[in-house]
């Protein structure tokens, strides 16, 4: 058996550089950019005003004029001059203007006084509303002006590969782009197996169970970065199976299957991958749940043969699935992992493999959740993500630091 993170290595040496394509900055949420966008120009783009107050500029190192300003005009946040009769003229010593948040700072001004601190006044110094004077109430502690490049500066790296997020999708879009190179998405097909399922609707009769597996993946990869595929369900038939798996590696880029890669007289997965000539490069790993975990490749597509267990079909999919698509698309995957506080002592029988333990995360910190076993996925109903537990580990004491792979 492989160790599971010597098969998330294994698995990345067989990734490929991948292919892109443009999307609108309208549908870039979710996808991958897998190379750094550098900007195309100085954050902000010119001296701008940080609040709304008035532009002014003092006489050697006075903090505050020692006299009221005439009051020149008003600059408006989209418009680089001063209202009124005279807009293309720096603003002068004994002046001031109106300004506006995000608007240009005026030639010949290097401060904003903020609104607040300061009133309009008439010639006699006293307050009127229609004044056509500004008296300062008091010193500010900064100029509260947002200096041109201060944000970024053209050819910066203003972000990294990435899946691109809404604040991502601001930054491209701050920096006049209507569009944005991404990965182009892998298609991955899905197939579960078992003569003893059926689809979810159906009545059962017998010994039949619902399929719960390819719902399970099918939600886990919903995601703008994939293109999750429903290949349907397959009866316990290596002909059947290898049909299935040749008609999927000629669409697929990567193809999960469900069931059937254990040692069972009814397990045909292997033999049906080998005969589609895909090379297996692992098939066991040294983790619970999950332990026959299988990982193949052909020419340009990649399979993955999970056990049928639904626990073990969703820590799979999490660990390995999740991780073997957003590397062919240029990233890491980077799950939520939290540091938390075991709220009581999390115990589990042996220890000779990695195991991941289903918890539920309080505000007094983590507990294990009632966990039956990979096949009860009825336990995940209960837990918040999964503490991971290494070889030779027998359990989390209590008030140690856990990780805990956040999944909720």
């Amino acid at each position: 058996m492989i160790h599971p993170d010597e098969a998330v290595a294994l698995m990345a040496s067989f990734i490929r550089e991948p292919e892109t394509e443009t999307a609108e900055l309208s549908g870039a949420l979710g996808r991958v950019m897998p190379s750094a966008a550098l900007g195309g120009l100085d954050q902000p783009p010119f001296d701008k005003a940080a609040m709304d107050g008035w532009a002014w500029c003092p006489s050697g190192d006075e903090a505050r004029p020692a006299e009221p300003l005439a009051i020149r005009g008003v600059i408006a946040a989209g418009s680089g001059s001063i209202d009124g009769d005279r807009p293309d003229e720096p603003l002068g010593p004994g002046e001031a203007a109106r300004i506006m948040t995000g608007a240009p700072l005026p030639r010949g001004a290097s401060r904003i006084q903020r609104f607040e601190w300061a009133e309009t006044v008439d010639e006699a110094g006293r307050p009127a509303a229609d004044g056509r004077f500004v008296r300062f109430a008091k010193a500010e502690g900064a100029d509260n002006v947002i200096r041109r490049g201060e944000n970024a500066r053209s050819g910066d790296e203003i972000l990294s590969p990435r899946v691109l997020s809404a604040q991502d999708v601001a930054i491209l879009a701050a920096d006049g782009r209507a569009a944005v190179r991404v990965a182009r998405r892998p298609v991955v097909g899905v197939l579960s197996t078992g003569a003893e399922l059926a689809d979810p609707g159906e009545a059962l009769s017998g010994a039949r169970i619902y399929d719960s597996n390819r719902p399970q993946i099918l939600a886990q990869l919903a995601s703008p970065a994939f293109e999750a595929r429903d290949l349907g369900r397959l009866p316990d038939d290596l002909d059947a199976t290898l049909a299935a798996v040749r008609s999927a590696l000629d669409a697929c880029d990567v193809l999960v299957l469900s069931g059937g890669v254990s040692m069972g007289d009814f397990d045909y997965v292997p033999r049906a991958l080998a005969a589609a000539g895909v090379v297996e490069r692992f098939h066991g790993v040294a983790m619970k749940p999950g332990k026959p975990t299988y990982f193949g490749t052909t020419g340009r597509s990649f399979v993955l043969g999970l056990p049928g267990n639904p626990v073990s079909v969703f820590v799979n999919t999490e660990l390995l699935v999740k991780t073997l698509l957003y590397a062919l698309s240029g990233v890491a995957y980077r799950p939520l992992v939290a540091p938390v506080v075991a709220a009581e002592a999390i115990a589990r029988r042996g220890s000779d493999r990695v195991e991941f333990l289903p918890v539920a995360v309080g505000p007094d910190g983590a507990r294990a959740v009632r966990y039956g076993g990979s096949s009860g996925i009825q336990a995940l109903a209960f837990a918040d993500g999964f503490a991971r537990l290494e070889i030779g580990q027998e359990r989390i004491e209590k008030g140690t630091i856990t990780r805990v792979r956040l999944v909720r």
